[in-house]
């Protein structure tokens, strides 16, 4: 439920920041903007933080079903460009099914790289939890003071395999040492929102000072600042206070990646943004306007969840067939050479 709504967050945010400002509206650049956007920025830390909590399990059939589904996404838009463009173009085919390193997803660059280090990650977990606090305040020294304080190369904005394993880190910590807060839940739901209202003030203090609107992705909103990075711990935490189970959540959330690959895909980016830009100059009512996006979020996810079924249908049996070669057993026969040779 939690990767829905956070999904739901993602398209809420990319419409105020990159759709509604092709018009002119320029939503971050307006306080009832900055609030909104405020709540929504926290969702891709969180979606880091349910990777931590569960753990990652490097493994060739993880690593063959993420390329397989970011393929497909990448391949078919980029022929259906060719098409539109009356012009195949050898070099951006072949890029097309390079989709970890050149399929402009910036996410999933980033969390493939945390794929291939989360066994050292899961590592970790071996230590005391005296220990683990050490290394979560070490990192945090890295992240928050040398990263969102004085934009270090290392962790400027938070865009980065070096923040993803700190959120990791504290997913996992949550996972072994946190308890369940149920009986806080409406405390955690009101931290969450004084949070996110300090999100916006800092927003708010920017824009009212006439800094440049840059000053609120590097000082309000980067996904390393302290704030950001809490309202993704409690709004994790919220939802962890909740118990049930649904078979439909499940089904819909299997395509939750989907609804990412598909909406910040280069081709439909095209047509999307001019589309909710085109809201606003027929929307004058701020609230109203609120209202139409959310709906057209939610059909927006609605529809790439559907598209996400169908791409099953045809790579399922692909995925099968390649999940038919032991894989694992290369890999180890692979290590083993290797540690044999090196003894």
């Amino acid at each position: 439920m939690l990767r829905l709504v956070c999904m739901l967050f993602i398209l809420l945010h990319h419409s105020l920041d990159l759709g509604l400002c092709i018009s002119g509206y320029q939503g971050m650049a307006t306080p009832m903007g900055v609030v909104l956007n405020s709540f929504f920025i926290v969702a891709v830390n969180c979606f880091v933080l349910i990777s931590g909590y569960f753990g990652i399990k490097t493994k060739c059939k993880g690593l063959i079903h993420l390329y397989i589904m970011c393929a497909f996404y990448s391949v078919i838009p980029t022929l259906f460009s060719f098409y539109e463009a009356g012009q195949f173009v050898w070099r951006d085919f072949f890029y097309s099914f390079l989709v970890f390193s050149h399929s402009k997803w910036w996410f999933i660059e980033c969390y493939i790289l945390l794929f291939f280090f989360a066994p050292m990650l899961n590592a970790i977990k071996s230590v005391s939890k005296r220990r683990y606090i050490i290394i979560l305040l070490l990192w945090s020294v890295i992240t928050f003071y040398f990263g969102y304080l004085w934009k270090s190369s290392l962790n400027s904005t938070g865009y980065n395999t070096i923040n993803f394993m700190f959120l990791y880190l504290i997913g996992q910590f949550i996972a072994l040492y946190m308890p369940n807060l149920k009986m806080y839940r409406i405390k955690l739901i009101l931290l969450y929102i004084i949070n996110s209202l300090i999100i916006a003030g800092i927003g708010i203090v920017i824009l009212k000072v006439k800094i440049d609107l840059e000053w609120i992705s590097l000082l309000s909103v980067p996904y390393n600042s302290p704030f950001v990075v809490l309202g993704a711990v409690l709004l994790f935490m919220i939802f962890r206070t909740f118990s049930f189970q649904s078979k439909s959540i499940n089904w819909l959330a299997s395509s939750a990646l989907a609804i990412y690959l598909l909406h910040c895909n280069a081709v439909v980016r095209e047509y999307l943004w001019p589309f909710i830009a085109h809201l606003q100059e027929i929307v004058n009512n701020g609230w109203l306007l609120s209202l139409y996006l959310v709906f057209l979020a939610l059909t927006i996810m609605m529809a790439c969840i559907l598209i996400d079924k169908l791409r099953m249908f045809i790579t399922n049996p692909v995925e099968r067939l390649v999940l038919k070669i032991n894989w694992d057993e290369y890999t180890n026969k692979l290590v083993t050479k290797i540690d044999n040779w090196i003894g």
